[in-house]
């Protein structure tokens, strides 16, 4: 199901479900991170993904570019051909949301932390 379509599996119009689906998936939220700062091939970001599977690299990048949140870029004046991957403007719209919900999770681990060893902020 693609994110447009996730925004009314619920029976109402709710663009919070497409959101959320497009950022849904162990490595997409790590794979945005890593194209917000320059486009990468596919073996760039396989490499700065450990634990990350050539097929799940690949089903991800799938899924972001039919939500057309990254496009793949195909160079053929190079032998073996040249694929990269780049944010869209969707996709750059994206990062500042990105951006805040990285400064909500840093501020609640932190919160959590301090509450288990008894300090507060």
């Amino acid at each position: 199901m693609t994110a447009l379509q996730m925004q009314t599996r619920h029976g109402e119009n709710c663009p919070l479900d497409a959101t959320v689906n497009i950022l849904s998936g162990k490595w997409k939220s790590i794979i945005l991170c890593r194209l917000t700062k320059q486009d990468r091939r596919f073996t760039e970001l396989l490499r700065t993904l450990p634990g990350c599977t050539r097929r799940m690299l690949a089903l991800q990048l799938s899924q972001l570019i039919t939500d057309q949140i990254i496009a793949k870029d195909v160079d053929t004046t190079f032998v073996p051909t040249k694929t990269s991957y780049h944010l869209t403007d969707l996709g750059r719209s994206l990062v500042p949301i990105i951006q805040s919900m990285d400064a909500w999770g840093r501020q609640y681990i932190t919160t959590l932390d301090n509450a288990k060893h008894g300090t507060s902020i």
